[in-house]
């Protein structure tokens, strides 16, 4: 090959290997607004392990734009202590030979995708584990931080999952619960999410039943029905899902939670709608016996009546506390309920609004609520109205047959000026007949109280001699006949009423006032 031939190969090389470096050049985007998309937004890893194991799933992560993206950083957040390994698109280890935890600088090209494969193992046997075992990926991309959350299940356990947009009527939830399921107490229940009871069908959870609830997570009954059967020996409790002794009283740790989407003049609105631990909406003659409920934000919140029951709940010889809310709260719902004590909430213990009908005996609503806040609402709150759009009073009163009776509310704002705990906020108090309040022990300080409400056996000054309001012993002292109350049949049965919250022998002609009866 001559000299000149050479320099003009030489130089169609160059020109030729610059072309093909010009048409391999990536332009990445920059624009904050241009992020991922992933094929899932949770992976569930929802076998339930009965010997140590592992399973993977992968995850799909998206570039929908027309220029690549760097991903400035993939990380596992739980690193090295993880129950989780990832592999991102075949690389499972880092350059130290260690299992990968986090990868920078990840090219995505345009409207292509990475896959990311996740694995976990699990010893359920290892009872020190929580029964949610959670960790996620995160991402960082043009100044945004995106998450993908990694849940699994860490103990031997009965689990409960509903996935789905439980608003969207266009995208119905995918339903797992049968439509008469029981729950017995062989193995722990674990609730994550909003577990719904569909219309016309019950859930039924036998006595001595171990229920733990994750955050966000409740039971929704939605026009069916809740029956929970606990006994005197074997009650049936419901507590957040997690175990270690910080979180022994710690409020407000579950409660339903409802992701809500819409767009509003072209954005997206994300806003949260939170209910109850237990919703009973429109629920249909649901019943809670020997219950123990707590550390939730609202206990069990109760909407209306479904057509053709007697009433929405039956709730006896059941303990509802330390809610960072609201311990039973009812919006025009139709409650029986015998033999409760409600104590410890941060607004109040009981709150019924908006009419309804509330039949409520020798029950104890004790507000001692200290968790680093002043406590701002009433043990009870009644209500009858409510303001709709434009300004219009809606009057929704009381039914005929609405009374508390034997029962005791008080709390640690008792002896405060300007303070009662119990508050009404009744559109036309006159109205009422029959008063609302027979031979109840309550605190009321207010001139402007309507009196038609209470009856002439209440007593509205006289703190309850309780053994120990430090101890939460909400037992009653001494033998004063003032705490003797009426006779609570009817309307209730006497086998109803003759034993107390304890399962003790209490008189069924003159009951001391609150759930517990002097012995």
């Amino acid at each position: 090959m001559s000299k000149r031939v050479f320099v003009i190969f030489m130089i169609i090389n160059v020109i030729v290997w610059a072309s093909i470096q010009g048409c391999t050049k990536i332009t990445y985007t920059t624009d904050s607004s241009s992020i991922l998309e992933f094929s899932d937004d949770t992976l569930m890893f929802d076998s339930v392990f009965t010997t140590i194991g592992s399973i993977s799933l992968y995850l799909s992560v998206i570039n929908p734009h027309d220029q690549a993206l760097l991903i400035d950083e993939i990380e596992l957040e739980g690193g090295e202590y993880s129950s989780y390994r990832i592999n991102i698109d075949g690389q499972g280890l880092d350059s130290s030979g260690d299992e990968l935890v986090r990868m920078e600088d990840v090219t995505i090209l345009p409207n292509d995708s990475l896959y990311i494969f996740v694995e976990v193992t699990i010893d359920p046997t290892n009872t020190s584990l929580a029964f949610i075992n959670e960790d996620r990926l995160s991402f960082k991309v043009n100044g945004n931080d995106q998450f993908v959350d990694l849940i699994s299940y860490g103990r031997n356990a009965v689990f409960h999952h509903q996935p789905g947009n439980w608003f969207n009527y266009n995208n119905p939830p995918e339903n797992v619960l049968e439509c008469d399921e029981v729950w017995n107490s062989d193995l722990p229940h674990v609730i994550y999410g909003p577990i719904r009871v569909a219309p016309g069908c019950s859930l039924t959870i036998e006595a001595g039943a171990e229920v733990y609830v994750h955050s966000g997570s409740g039971i929704w009954v939605q026009g069916g029905s809740l029956n929970i059967n606990g006994t005197i020996d074997e009650k049936v409790v419901f507590q957040g899902d997690r175990l270690s002794s910080s979180y022994l009283d710690y409020p407000g740790q579950w409660g339903l939670e409802f992701p809500i989407e819409f767009q509003y003049q072209g954005e997206n609105i994300y806003y949260t709608v939170s209910r109850g631990g237990i919703w009973l909406d429109r629920s249909t003659n649901s019943s809670i016996n020997h219950a123990i409920i707590k550390n939730a934000n609202v206990g069990i919140w109760v909407d209306s009546l479904g057509q053709g029951a007697e009433f929405a709940l039956k709730l006896s010889n059941t303990k509802i506390y330390n809610m960072s809310s609201i311990g039973l709260l009812s919006q025009g719902g139709y409650i029986n309920g015998v033999n409760n004590l409600i104590a410890d909430c941060g607004e109040a213990c009981g709150a019924f609004t908006l009419g309804g009908k509330i039949v409520m005996h020798l029950s104890t609503f004790a507000n001692y609520w200290v968790d680093g806040s002043v406590r701002q609402g009433s043990s009870v709150y009644i209500n009858d109205w409510y303001e709709s759009s434009g300004d219009i009073i809606q009057h929704r009163p009381f039914e005929e047959g609405t009374e508390f009776r034997n029962c005791l509310i008080w709390g640690n704002n008792a002896e405060a000026n300007d303070f009662d705990e119990l508050v009404s906020s009744l559109y036309n108090p006159s109205i009422y007949s029959s008063p609302l309040f027979t031979s109840c022990g309550l605190d009321v300080q207010d001139e402007d109280f309507p009196n038609n409400l209470l009856d002439v056996n209440c007593t509205t000054d006289i703190a309850p001699d309780f053994v120990s309001t430090f101890d939460r012993n909400f037992h009653l002292n001494g033998n004063s006949t003032v705490w003797q109350g009426v006779s609570s049949t009817p309307p209730f049965e006497a086998s109803d009423v003759s034993k107390d919250l304890d399962g003790q022998p209490r008189s069924t002609f003159s009951p001391d006032r609150g759930c517990f009866e002097r012995q």
